[in-house]
């Protein structure tokens, strides 16, 4: 897909990886939506895309609200989108427990965020998306939902593990709707939080911690995504010091 005027639809686009994001689809041509809990992280985000001759359009959205969900994805198609839709918006919860010492409410929000808000959202961007000629669905996932190790927040990661089985499971999205899915599963991001929680730690665990992912090689992931129209269902992982990884489905195995 060409990206040049395209109406892209960023969760969590107030701060963050969102923030990078948002800047990214503005310079390489596209207007955004910018979708955040935050009206103020917002609304400066929207003067960065506005700053690129870009239309920016931020949104007060609490995305485990379900007719918030419906107005913003209404608002989208008001103004003649959406084409794209990057499910960014992620968190572990506000507590100082994860499941399952967090209380039910606590863990259930983040499975709501992480994971039903991106489905429902997904869901409702279809229609208008084919009407439009087709679009592009990208899910942001994170390293901590691959593998069978011990992770310290399973709510989250048990969402990230579904959000990369649900992009392979709507490979077939092309031949029903016109739209494509594509999930970013990257590791540890150089973003603000990630560095002052690495330079709180001891040197010998520092030290064995893999090199941080620049937010823009994640930006470029996604962009690439967009635009290549050859991969439907794709999943990338992205591991500091490495290049993208493709997943080939044949290794995401079926019984």
């Amino acid at each position: 897909m060409k990206i040049d005027e395209k109406i892209a639809l960023i969760t969590g686009g107030g701060a963050g990886l969102g923030r990078e994001l948002a800047k990214g689809f503005a310079r390489a041509g596209a207007h955004v939506l910018i979708a955040d809990i935050d009206a103020g992280a917002a609304e400066s985000v929207a003067a960065l895309v506005r700053a690129e001759g870009r239309y920016a359009w931020p949104v007060l959205v609490d995305l485990c609200d379900d007719q918030q969900v419906e107005a913003l994805v209404a608002k989208a198609e008001a103004l003649g989108g959406p084409h794209i839709l990057v499910n960014n918006a992620g968190g572990w919860g506000t507590g100082d427990h994860q499941f399952p010492l967090s209380p039910r409410a606590e863990w259930n929000a983040v499975l709501d965020l992480n994971l039903r808000a991106p489905m429902l959202l997904t869901q409702l961007c279809l229609e208008p998306m084919r009407r439009t000629g087709g679009g592009v669905v990208i899910n942001i996932a994170s390293s901590g939902g691959i593998g069978y190790a011990a992770y310290g927040s399973p709510e989250y990661g048990a969402t990230k593990a579904g959000l990369i089985r649900l992009t392979a499971c709507l490979a077939g999205l092309p031949s029903t709707h016109g739209v494509r899915a594509a999930c970013v599963v990257p590791d540890w991001i150089g973003l603000d939080r990630a560095h002052e929680q690495l330079a709180a730690m001891p040197a010998a665990e520092r030290s064995a911690i893999s090199p941080l992912i620049p937010p823009e090689d994640v930006v470029d992931a996604v962009l690439d995504l967009v635009r290549d129209d050859t991969r439907s269902g794709s999943v990338v992982e992205l591991w500091g010091g490495e290049r993208p990884h493709f997943v080939p489905s044949t290794q995401r195995r079926v019984r």
